[in-house]
């Protein structure tokens, strides 16, 4: 999954997450409320590139056991392995749209957010006034929150009316999120 990248924002402006298994990819990317993507295909590695339909060329920086970082002309772009521990089959049951959370963020206590129409509303902000979407994504038996400018998470577990989920960027966040 893409958790950041050396460009002058310091949570990418949009979310990816790749699986790559015997010259094969599958990815998912959102960005916006219309910016979904989905792509499969082949890939290749060569002499530090990473080659994609073979038409796509990133030059590998480095690649070990839980990461995987590669760049363009301008950018570079730092992929974290999931575990597959935070797989869950469940999670499809947890519904986030039409409902208000409290959040507590790596143990601070942060804010409300409502999940309506695609986009997050925070605190009391309406409808028309959120400019941040959202889409919940099931890749490769993950259960995947992607929003705008925000890092990427994982659903992990629910329970006693706590959701837990675990956000990647520099480090792994823990998140709760109860229902008002």
């Amino acid at each position: 999954m893409l958790c950041y990248t050396d460009s002058k924002t310091a949570i990418p402006s949009f979310n990816e997450v790749f699986t790559f298994k015997n010259g094969h990819f599958e990815s998912e990317s959102f960005g916006a409320a219309d910016s979904y993507e989905k792509a499969q295909g082949t890939f290749s590695l060569t002499q530090n590139k990473l080659i994609l339909n073979d038409s796509i060329e990133l030059s590998i920086r480095s690649i070990n056991t839980d990461s995987l970082i590669v760049f363009d002309e301008t950018t570079s772009y730092t992929f974290k392995k999931l575990n597959d521990s935070l797989k869950n089959l469940e999670s499809h049951k947890i519904k986030l749209e039409g409902k208000t959370y409290r959040v507590d963020f790596d143990g601070n206590q942060v804010l409300d957010i409502t999940y309506r129409g695609g986009k997050i509303l925070l605190e009391s902000e309406s409808i028309e006034e959120s400019q941040t979407y959202y889409k919940r994504i099931h890749h490769n038996g993950f259960n995947l929150l992607f929003q705008q400018y925000a890092i990427p998470k994982i659903f992990k577990s629910f329970d006693n009316d706590t959701l837990t989920f675990i956000g990647l960027h520099k480090k792994m966040y823990e998140i709760k999120m109860w229902e008002k």
